[in-house]
């Protein structure tokens, strides 16, 4: 790509340059005000042998004019100029961290979570998580290692993102998914329980549950029961959860509704059923919600890692 064309900044009378040599003129009041990193940076004297361009100081960054180009326009009343992927906003996000620019990193968040960004898809999203762990931006990781939830975490996905992990970053992330994957059981387990006031209380009755139970001379305590289409929904889940490997996809909360909803077109003729859907159509969306919550209150570092 081109190195792009510098904001015009009137009456400046700072550069900083690009490590591909781009000169970004600045105001040493703005830069002070926005980064305590910069302000004591200005206050040190200038060595005799500073470089000077058009009668203005020059100092050398070891960041791309890409990125600068984003981090001044945040600073100046002009077009925030956001990186056109994920991973170039990661290392933006870190700029900031690194010159103590709290403020403007919010600001660049607060435009990524408007939609600015394209929010990284399948194997990205290892690749995101890698390199916010090594830059240390805790919010990007956690909203990373979710997002990896729904792929396999294999080597064929990692692929050349694997190269990316520092540290124990590799480690924890296996740990986070064993650990949301035990929620998402306890989860399942609570929709499984039909006693009040629990939200599958709801479907006992099932004609076919209490036929099948008086042929077998099951006693009315033990007819209690869940419809058999959603004990099996409910359970095949939670089966397949206690015994999948960590690398499989944890992407139930992502796919219950359409299995839910198969499951109920099968069992359509059951007019109790269909009833208790009709005016009760809020337990799938209730189960979703739960089985994304079990999700997001999993720390991604455990206790025993703190």
């Amino acid at each position: 790509m081109s190195p792009p064309k510098p904001i015009y900044v009137p009456d400046a009378n700072f550069i900083i340059r690009s490590s591909d040599n781009v000169n970004f003129r600045v105001h040493k009041s703005v830069l002070a005000m926005a980064s305590p990193f910069f302000d004591d940076l200005l206050t040190l004297p200038q060595p005799v042998d500073s470089e000077i361009v058009d009668e203005l100081p020059v100092v050398q960054l070891s960041e791309g004019s890409e990125l600068l180009n984003s981090l001044i326009s945040v600073l100046y009343p002009v077009r925030t100029v956001i990186p056109n992927s994920y991973e170039k906003v990661l290392y933006l996000l870190a700029a900031c961290q690194k010159y103590e620019m709290a403020s403007v990193q919010s600001s660049i968040r607060a435009e990524v979570n408007r939609g600015a960004s394209p929010v990284p898809k399948e194997a990205e999203a290892y690749s995101a998580y890698a390199i916010a762990s090594a830059k240390d931006l805790i919010p990007e990781m956690e909203n990373a290692a979710r997002l990896t939830l729904d792929v396999p975490m294999t080597f064929e996905t990692l692929g050349e993102g694997l190269r990316l992990f520092e540290g124990r970053a590799l480690r924890d992330l296996v740990n986070f998914r064993k650990r949301c994957r035990d929620s998402f059981i306890t989860c399942l387990d609570s929709f499984l329980k039909i006693q009040p006031p629990g939200p599958s209380s709801i479907w006992v009755g099932c004609p076919e549950v209490i036929v099948a139970g008086a042929a077998e001379e099951i006693d009315d305590q033990q007819n209690h029961v869940l419809p058999r289409w959603l004990n099996q929904l409910l359970s095949r889940n939670w089966t397949n959860l206690l015994l999948q490997k960590f690398t499989d996809p944890l992407d139930i909360h992502s796919r219950i509704r359409r299995e839910y909803f198969t499951a109920l077109q099968n069992h359509a003729s059951c007019n109790f059923c269909s009833g208790v859907h009709m005016m009760n159509g809020s337990f799938c969306t209730v189960l979703e919600n739960k089985l994304a919550h079990a999700c997001s209150k999993v720390p991604l570092v455990g206790p025993s890692h703190e």
